[in-house]
């Protein structure tokens, strides 16, 4: 990343020490710019005459397609359905986002939002049937002894299918749990 620009706070602390008659090259020392920053700071402030800051000249290239309060939008969208895709951002707000781009809108989540795309993580559905088993299972065995469960043979010879409607991306928080409710596919465990 290059140099940043000098910020206003920065030009009135160069403006203060060019006042107590300090030469270019210590000034620059002082705050670790170069000296052709503080030689243009105080170009500018000459050419306002009256001792003032000078403003931060108008920047260059493409004024942004959305605003900070469309950006709310889009994450609040995505936070209530994490699988909305862009496209679909677009088309339910027409009205905001008709003419941005659907790759703007991306880029705007991934990288403004910190809301990057990824694959939805597949999580077995275990449904309120599968959970009186397995509590009935737990209350069956609840006294048996460390002697009693050495007579028993474990094996993994059961097979186990997953049926989903294949991959699904997602849009979560960086630093988000994978295998938030919200943002994992559920698909039904059958065992055969």
């Amino acid at each position: 990343m290059g140099p940043t620009k000098l910020n206003m706070e920065e030009k009135t602390i160069v403006l203060a020490l060019v006042r107590e008659g300090l030469s270019n090259r210590e000034i620059a020392k002082r705050t670790k710019r170069s000296e052709k920053s503080v030689r243009r700071v105080k170009i500018a402030a000459n050419a306002l005459g009256t001792g003032a800051t000078p403003m931060r000249k108008k920047g260059t290239g493409r004024k942004r397609k959305t605003q900070t309060r469309t950006d709310k939008l889009l994450k609040r969208e995505v936070q209530k359905d994490p699988f909305i895709t862009a496209r679909e951002l677009k088309g339910l707000h027409a009205d905001v986002l008709g003419d941005v781009a659907v790759r703007t809108i991306q880029e705007r989540l991934q990288k403004d939002l910190k809301m990057p795309c990824r694959r939805a993580a597949h999580k077995p559905l275990v449904t309120e049937r599968m959970r009186q088993q397995r509590l009935a299972f737990c209350r069956r065995y609840e006294q048996w002894t460390s002697e009693d469960w050495r007579s028993v043979v474990y094996s993994d010879e059961s097979t186990f299918k997953t049926i989903s409607k294949g991959q699904k991306n997602v849009r979560r928080p960086m630093g988000s749990d994978r295998y938030d409710s919200k943002t994992v596919l559920h698909a039904i465990g059958l065992s055969v």
